[in-house]
């Protein structure tokens, strides 16, 4: 389980130290820099990865959900229903709730009235 939303966990010790570390070598950031250059212009995919990441920010990793609906705003509330309750029938879905005293989902309103 994560940190509970709101958390107040900003001490980052390693941070801290090595940024003071940083203002006691200041060139030694940019040899590490240029190590990472180095291994990356030789081919080491690891490190050009790395670079790439630090240039571009990391690759979204796109999660395909080929089970669902892609236009999920054309489904009726139905639908969602059915989905949200993971497959089950009406009958079911209402036959659960009154077992742990839910209200039923509320119908679709009849545009004709």
């Amino acid at each position: 389980m994560g940190r509970p939303i709101g958390s107040v966990n900003r001490e980052k010790p390693f941070n801290d130290a090595l940024r003071i570390a940083l203002r006691s070598r200041p060139l030694a950031l940019r040899r590490v820099a240029d190590q990472l250059l180095d291994k990356a212009e030789q081919g080491n995919l690891a490190y050009i990865r790395e670079l790439i990441d630090r240039l571009e920010g990391k690759a979204v990793q796109v999660i395909d959900r080929g089970d669902m609906s892609s236009d999920y705003e054309e489904l009726s509330t139905a639908e969602l229903h059915f989905i949200a309750s993971g497959g089950l029938s009406r009958a079911e879905i209402q036959a659960k709730m009154s077992e742990t005293k839910m209200l039923p989902p509320p119908e679709k309103p009849n545009s004709s009235d």
